[in-house]
């Protein structure tokens, strides 16, 4: 029973989500509800409204996973309205993309307007830094991400402790707004 589940919401996002797009145009992904027993429901889709909701939260074990092209999202609850491609995870919260990992209470993606938001508890890990925030707030269309309220990032060596950053990621650029602070420590090259 389970695996007829996972198959028919692989159905439904094939042929009732045709046109959304994820990070990139066109793309097909994959909708995934496991850890649920056969006679519970976990999910709904009116396909008037163009909305999928599914809430797992109170099932012990189960989650709610959605793949499109290299990223994966995951959690307890999402909202997937397929008119406008806007995605809304919550409990249990993550978004992984290559070398990047994205947590927090909610994650939320604006598909047509190439927009990421994450609040609550923000965790961003990469290969080369882990940033800790209130809020989050990246635009793929210039590439900045925007983190706010009690930001944290920790490289390997220091951190930088602040209100607000900006990180511009195309120039490889970080920018401070009002009070920050920081500590490093002198990292020896071993050869």
């Amino acid at each position: 029973m389970k695996r007829r589940l996972q198959v028919f919401f692989l159905v439904v996002v094939l042929f009732g989500f045709g046109g959304g797009s994820l990070f990139a145009q066109e793309n097909v992904g994959t909708l995934e509800i496991t850890g649920v027993p056969g006679d519970v429901i976990a999910g709904r889709y009116d396909r008037d409204a163009g909305v999928f909701s599914a809430d797992v939260r109170d099932i012990e074990g189960a989650l709610i996973t959605v793949n499109i092209d290299d990223v994966k999202i995951v959690g307890k609850t999402m909202e997937w309205r397929t008119d406008d491609d806007y995605l809304f995870f919550t409990v249990d919260a993550r978004l992984t993309q290559e070398d990047f990992e994205l947590t927090g209470d909610a994650i939320e993606y604006f598909g047509e307007a190439k927009k990421l938001k994450s609040k609550g508890q923000v965790v961003v890990i990469t290969e080369d830094s882990t940033i800790y925030a209130d809020e989050l707030d990246y635009d793929e269309e210039t590439d900045e991400a925007l983190f706010t309220g009690n930001v944290r990032v920790v490289f390997s060596d220091g951190v930088l402790e602040g209100q607000k950053f900006l990180m511009l990621l195309e120039k490889s650029e970080l920018q401070f707004f009002g009070s920050f602070q920081g500590e490093f420590s002198e990292v020896e090259d071993k050869q």
